[in-house]
């Protein structure tokens, strides 16, 4: 046990000498080495943290640049809800004139409704009533013709009876058979303010003889016979045929009846027309 403590301190002395002789060796060749210059401390960075700033910078930056997007979108849907608030408005404002048009014509249409209702309400009445009339103004017509000039005698009841068979007809409209009825009248009405001419055969003194009538409105119903060796004269209050003088009118009447016939021109002539009738007093 001794003897390794001796070993020991032995050891530890020669590492010491050892120590000691690289360390006057290092002094030595410090003196005798010429002075050389140090060199700068070099700065050392560390780079990852710039590469986050300027990660940083750069989220910043593109956080700025959608943002900036994001107003220039707004301002651009406010600029066309501006644009489409203005076309609404207008259209809103023709919209109210358009309006207050309807407003006034439905105004007037419910005026003229309630007119119409009234109207349809007298129709039953009136429907009721234009029968009654109708036969009324027939009978009268019928009585008219009946003591009227005997011109176109057939065609004139002939008339009359179409009219009454428009009436029994259900299927003919009431406006219809009123129209008929305004029809046969209007003829009436043009018979006295017109003249004509038209070969016809009639009884003379119990024989059908040819002759040609001349109807001048209703003041003058005249016949001469074809061969023109007659001539009369309706008396309407005689209800009979009358001779005229064969010298006086068998020319003028022949004149007449070319007239009416459009074969001459229209010029003054010499006719027997009978006077109006005087009213006697009462």
């Amino acid at each position: 046990m001794k003897n390794r403590t001796i070993g020991n301190v032995i050891v530890a002395l020669l590492l010491a000498g050892l120590a000691g002789l690289a360390q006057a060796q290092e002094a030595q060749e410090t003196q005798e080495a010429p002075p050389q210059e140090r060199p700068e401390p070099e700065i050392l960075v560390d780079s990852s943290m710039i590469d986050r700033a300027m990660s940083a910078l750069g989220e910043k930056y593109r956080e700025s640049a959608e943002v900036q997007q994001q107003l220039v979108r707004l301002a651009d849907s406010a600029g066309s809800s501006f644009e489409q608030f203005k076309r609404a408005n207008d259209s809103l404002e023709s919209l109210l004139v358009l309006n207050a048009g309807y407003r006034r014509s439905i105004s007037i249409q419910e005026e003229n409704i309630a007119t119409l209702d009234e109207s349809i309400a007298s129709v039953e009445e009136v429907t009721r009533n234009i029968p009654l009339l109708m036969e009324k103004m027939l009978v009268a017509l019928e009585e008219f013709i009946g003591g009227d000039y005997p011109f176109l005698v057939e065609e004139r009841r002939n008339r009359i009876q179409f009219a009454r068979d428009a009436i029994d007809n259900p299927d003919v409209s009431i406006a219809e058979k009123f129209r008929q009825v305004l029809v046969m009248y209007q003829a009436e009405t043009s018979y006295g303010r017109t003249i004509e001419t038209y070969p016809d055969t009639i009884d003379i003194d119990g024989a059908p003889r040819d002759v040609n009538i001349l109807r001048i409105g209703r003041v003058a119903l005249i016949y001469q016979t074809t061969d023109r060796q007659e001539t009369r004269a309706w008396d309407n209050r005689a209800r009979e045929w009358v001779e005229l003088p064969p010298g006086q009118y068998r020319t003028p009447v022949q004149s007449a009846i070319r007239v009416a016939s459009q074969l001459d021109a229209p010029r003054i002539i010499e006719l027997p027309v009978l006077a109006p009738e005087e009213e006697v007093a009462q």
